[in-house]
């Protein structure tokens, strides 16, 4: 358990210079594709910034929700830091949705009356190769903290910084191509229609996770599948206990909380009532894993 403990701990704290790095890495980008974008009015530069915006709040969650968890020396989510991860994606995720509607629509009008790609795409072209390089560098860093540890943090931002580096690969192909055949008058419309599909894309794939943490942000009763594991699991054990209230259930940010309410007869010692409280508990996280059960017992029992 110590060795676990202190491996998560390191595995937060590398966490911590990841997502910082990340974070200055998308403000200078963001800063420099919003000049490059004023400059040129490029929309495939226009794109690039939503995404940053996104990626910043994203990085900024992680770092954090990692300093707080290693400043508490508590390695596994509370209510609380749930809570604010949530809120940080629908917020980036709300922003990128906006955005993005932004771009497909400036990309509908403009298809009408196309303009040649722009001779600053060059600086977008360098912009990208550095910063694909820095999210190499953070693609090797964060393979090396997932063989320290696991955890909800960092399997989300493994998954977010191979697909940002994905991206970031794309990105710079399809700029590369353009600033090449910006003399081709053609290739004034293939920048439109990359917009224009790639936001068609993002908007489909942002709605799920937009609703996930949408769902996320709500406290909510259980279905009744769970309910009656909680039952079954009482019903197992109803001879450690004399009297069974009451019991309160719901779920948020993928925990299960159950309250329960029990008395037992004024003989019982603490030794026994500790002991059969420990059973219970044993037996609704074996029926579900993933619960936090709190047990109060009945102030004429005491």
């Amino acid at each position: 358990m110590i060795e676990y403990e202190e491996n998560i701990r390191n595995a937060l704290v590398k966490e911590q210079r990841v997502a910082l790095v990340q974070f200055l890495n998308e403000l200078i980008n963001l800063t420099v594709l919003l000049v490059l974008v004023m400059m040129s009015r490029s929309l495939i530069l226009m794109t690039g910034a939503v995404g940053s915006v996104s990626l910043l709040i994203q990085a900024w969650v992680v770092f954090a929700i990692s300093k707080r968890l290693v400043k508490n020396e508590s390695y596994e989510y509370d209510y609380g830091m749930g809570k604010f991860e949530s809120f940080g994606g629908f917020i980036a995720n709300l922003l990128m949705l906006i955005g993005l509607a932004a771009v497909f629509c400036s990309s509908v009008i403009v298809l009408f009356n196309p303009v040649g790609p722009s001779e600053i795409l060059l600086w977008a072209i360098i912009i990208k190769v550095i910063g694909t390089g820095i999210d190499i560098y953070l693609f090797v860093t964060q393979r090396k903290i997932n063989k320290m540890a696991s955890s909800r943090l960092i399997d989300a931002e493994d998954h977010v910084i191979r697909k940002n580096l994905a991206f970031d690969f794309i990105a710079l192909f399809a700029i590369a191509v353009l600033y090449i055949f910006r003399a081709v008058p053609v290739f004034a419309y293939l920048e439109l229609v990359l917009c224009i599909v790639y936001s068609v894309i993002m908007i489909i794939k942002l709605v799920h996770p937009l609703k996930q943490c949408a769902y996320d942000l709500l406290d909510k009763t259980l279905d009744e599948d769970i309910q009656l594991k909680i039952m079954k699991a009482m019903a197992a054990g109803n001879d450690l206990y004399e009297s069974f209230e009451t019991t309160r259930t719901r779920s948020s940010i993928q925990r299960i909380y159950v309250d329960l309410l029990i008395g037992f007869n004024k003989d019982k010692t603490y030794v026994e009532i500790t002991e059969t409280l420990k059973k219970l508990d044993e037996l609704i996280k074996a029926e579900i894993p993933n619960s936090v059960v709190s047990i109060v017992l009945e102030n004429n029992n005491i």
